[in-house]
């Protein structure tokens, strides 16, 4: 039975948990509109996907497009992600100088190679594009544009960025993330596999297995003292990357990722007191 959201009269605990069960679902919601991408999804399709009535998705629906989180097409009948979270998205990855950081890398990418370059975050058990400069060939990709989203160790910047984890965490993601891989034609016992060559090699190269015809070279962004939280990714059509064409990206990307960490100062160490017995 679905909860209201008015709680004057409920008491404060009661109003509390019925919050939070308000908050979790509007996650998922805007989780389940990140998956579908700039297509958008049916209302029936994100109920039945989440477990929850019609009027329900509706209701919480209607107080996000309010606020301009979520948008509705009214030829298509279908919802997708709203500018001013796709525009809050752009700002979470500016607010840690990220993006400005590598806006210049993402510009002289495209414009030696001609192929479109993003930047992808992770963002808990997801991975999430927070810029993309493209090149003079415009080709489709998984994540779509700016504010796409997918499962941490979907797409080869996510594969990039799963590598560099400690082994328990990637256990957890995989194990937190298996029962999305299935809508992509994969399974977490094949997305750990692709690990241990992205860890040998120091950078992923996805001959169009997920797309056909479409292939990816990503690095991970490894700063010095920091977790690894970002990866470049280079989209290309597959019959175009001649060996020549592989190894003189791979030397282009690596320069500019070397550039990045660079700039990507460690955390400061903190304070602390001086032990007993010191001076």
């Amino acid at each position: 039975m679905d909860s209201a959201m008015d709680h004057s009269d409920t008491p404060p605990e009661t109003a509390a948990a019925s919050g939070i069960q308000v908050l979790d679902r509007v996650v998922r919601l805007l989780g389940r509109l990140g998956e579908a991408g700039d297509g958008g999804e049916q209302l029936s399709r994100l109920a039945a996907g989440l477990g929850l009535s019609a009027s329900t998705v509706h209701r919480l629906l209607a107080a996000l497009e309010q606020h301009g989180w979520v948008e509705r097409e009214d030829a298509t009948r279908r919802h997708r992600l709203g500018t001013r979270l796709i525009a809050l998205a752009g700002r979470a990855a500016d607010g840690s100088g990220l993006r400005r950081l590598c806006r210049p890398a993402l510009l002289r990418i495209a414009a030696e190679t001609r192929e479109t370059t993003f930047l992808i975050v992770r963002s808990g058990l997801n991975a999430v594009v927070v810029d993309r400069q493209e090149g003079s060939y415009v080709i489709d990709s998984l994540t779509q544009g700016t504010g796409g989203l997918l499962p941490l160790g979907i797409g080869s910047g996510s594969l990039a960025i799963l590598a560099c984890q400690p082994e328990a965490e990637v256990e957890a993601i995989l194990a937190a993330n298996a029962p999305r891989y299935r809508e992509y034609g994969t399974t977490a016992k094949a997305v750990r596999a692709s690990l241990a060559g992205i860890r040998e090699q120091g950078y992923m190269l996805a001959n169009g297995s997920l797309i056909q015809g479409l292939s990816v070279i990503a690095m991970p962004i490894r700063p010095a003292g920091r977790d690894v939280t970002a990866a470049i990714a280079i989209n290309f059509i597959t019959a175009r990357l001649e060996p020549a064409h592989r190894q003189a990206w791979l030397t282009l990307l690596t320069q500019e990722v070397q550039s990045i960490e660079a700039g990507m100062s460690p955390p400061p160490r903190p304070n602390r007191p001086p032990r007993k017995g010191k001076t």
